[in-house]
């Protein structure tokens, strides 16, 4: 917070011709860091895509799937009401690959229900009845796992409790999110 607020301040301050103001140290490190995070989450994304289209041997099952990604990411956004940081930002990419894991079974199991002959509204019905257990189990099982390092008191917890809250915030929100809007 405070490098973004002397940033603010040398911006607006104009200098003598020849005399530049950079920002180095720490702060560039981070920038650094937030920026090969965003490139790795990007690509994470590209990758669960392209894996799900050899999986489901369709464009659009997996980028219906690919919706349960901004929904992780904004409930991490709400839930937390955290800054982010480098380590949030981990958090962010544990989230990109687990996530779609519930629209996986999800959308797997409405394409194997339409292909026996249902059709699309009774295959989605029948899906959220006999896959929300499953699917909340999944998603329980990792979010209690993770409580234990986002309530965790210890030397050095403070490092590892925002990929943890990160993490909890955007899979509860988006599991429930998954099941209305997948």
């Amino acid at each position: 917070l405070v490098g973004k607020d002397v940033k603010a301040k040398l911006d607006n301050y104009k200098v003598k011709d020849g005399y530049s103001i950079e920002i180095g140290g720490e702060m560039e490190t981070i920038s650094d860091a937030m920026g090969d995070l965003v490139l790795m989450i990007t690509l994470a994304v590209v990758f669960v895509y392209l894996v799900m289209v050899a999986q489901f041997q369709s464009l659009l099952s997996p980028f219906i799937v690919m919706f349960t990604i901004p929904l992780a990411f904004t409930g991490a956004l709400l839930i937390t009401g955290n800054d982010l940081s480098v380590v949030s930002m981990l958090g962010f990419l544990v989230l990109s690959g687990v996530v779609v894991n519930n629209g996986i079974v999800f959308v797997d199991y409405v394409n194997q229900l339409r292909a026996t002959g249902m059709s699309k509204k009774e295959a989605i019905i029948e899906t959220g009845r006999s896959r929300i257990r499953p699917i909340l189990m999944t998603a329980l099982t990792t979010i209690l796992a993770m409580s234990t390092m986002a309530l965790s008191t210890g030397m050095g917890a403070e490092m590892t409790q925002g990929l943890a809250i990160v993490s909890i915030g955007g899979l509860a929100y988006s599991t429930i999110l998954t099941l209305v809007v997948i």
